[in-house]
């Protein structure tokens, strides 16, 4: 084994009369995380999933609550609306005249009904600027831009997950920090209610909160929020729990104790920083259910409120009218997806990064 020595200006040399500079925790995880292509890939794309949600109110978009029948199920272009929409009515009138040339002649009044709304159309491109708009993802059955919808969707589902797997770490932190450090009576009362309510049906219990207390606007938002981040902070107590105690006796808090340090210094200056690595990963791997959760609520109707929405929102609409207007549930369908992914893979990295054991298997 290499000996190692520190000269007279305090620097670190090996047997080489080489200096040898310290590698910080964080900068070695950094560095094993750069090897990971997938987890760099994730970074990239969360990365660039939190620029659109943060800067999205002063990005070039159009009004996601603004609504036009006129445009309403028009597919994805980079044509003006206008002509999008004149060739979506030119299509239905040809369609309908084909079938009334085969003997379809109880479609008459349809085709009547076409020509109306052709007409009502061609006056409307002639005087409104909105047919000048863009819709490079086409729009929803209200008329609205699925781009603008997607982006300003993505906020609240993102937003729900953040503050969700901030609350149930804070959550998990504190009991599972205050059981393991305390053990004997204290640690058997939390674990044992801890075990009550994970024999409890998670999702049960939030679609019951979520029906019970559920209101318009905004404040639906924040009952999302407690009834998500309510029963999901068991997990994360049970892995603080297990640090704590595999820590507690170690050499530094016996050093810090024997100063005179009260518990709570002990457990916040001393242990918990030492579970950070164990934290953030599990944090990172959390986000992306709390963010399917609220998408399934949101499906079921119990989720965000119109005129607002979330990507579950969005799926849920598409679903209803996805044989003959596909985008409309495959563009957020594969926005949400892929930002799934992408922490998917950034978890795993962080994984790898920061256990101890994989330096030396990378």
């Amino acid at each position: 084994m290499a000996s190692k020595t520190i000269d007279t200006r305090g620097e670190l040399i090996n047997e080489f009369n080489q200096s040898m500079k310290p590698v910080s925790l964080w900068a070695d995880a950094w560095k094993r995380l750069r090897k990971n292509r997938m987890a760099l890939f994730g970074l990239w794309i969360v990365a660039i999933y939190a620029f659109l949600a943060i800067a999205a109110p002063v990005l070039p978009l159009y009004d996601y609550t603004s609504q036009d029948l006129f445009q309403a199920n028009l597919a994805p272009s980079f044509r003006p609306s206008g002509e999008v929409a004149i060739t979506k009515a030119e299509a239905r009138l040809t369609e309908i005249q084909a079938l009334i040339s085969e003997g379809r002649d109880d479609l008459a009044p349809e085709l009547d009904k076409a020509k109306v709304e052709y007409d009502l159309l061609k006056a409307d491109i002639a005087t409104n600027p909105n047919h000048k708009k863009v819709y490079i993802l086409g729009t929803d059955y209200l008329g609205r831009d699925m781009l603008s919808r997607t982006i300003y969707g993505g906020r609240i589902s993102m937003l729900v997950g953040l503050v969700g797997t901030i609350t149930a770490v804070l959550l998990g932190i504190i009991i599972g920090a205050i059981s393991g450090y305390a053990g004997g009576r204290l640690d058997n009362f939390l674990m044992r209610f801890v075990d009550i309510m994970y024999g409890l049906p998670y999702m049960l219990i939030v679609i019951i909160m979520m029906s019970v207390f559920r209101t318009e606007g905004s404040s639906s938002i924040f009952i999302l929020f407690i009834a998500i981040a309510l029963v999901s902070w068991l997990t994360i107590a049970r892995v603080v729990r297990g640090q704590i105690i595999s820590l507690k006796n170690s050499e530094f808090v016996e050093a810090a104790r024997s100063m005179g340090a009260s518990s709570g210094r002990i457990i916040f200056r001393h242990l918990l920083p030492n579970t950070l690595g164990v934290i953030i990963v599990f944090s990172s791997l959390s986000l992306p259910g709390f963010i399917m959760s609220e998408s399934f609520l949101s499906f079921l109707g119990l989720g965000v409120s119109a005129p607002d929405a979330s990507w579950g929102t969005l799926v849920s609409e598409g679903v209803q009218g996805m044989e003959l207007f596909p985008w409309r549930l495959l563009v957020p369908a594969a926005i949400m997806t892929l930002f799934l992914f992408a922490m998917n893979f950034l978890g795993d990295g962080l994984r790898d990064a920061l256990d101890p054991q994989s330096k030396n298997r990378t």
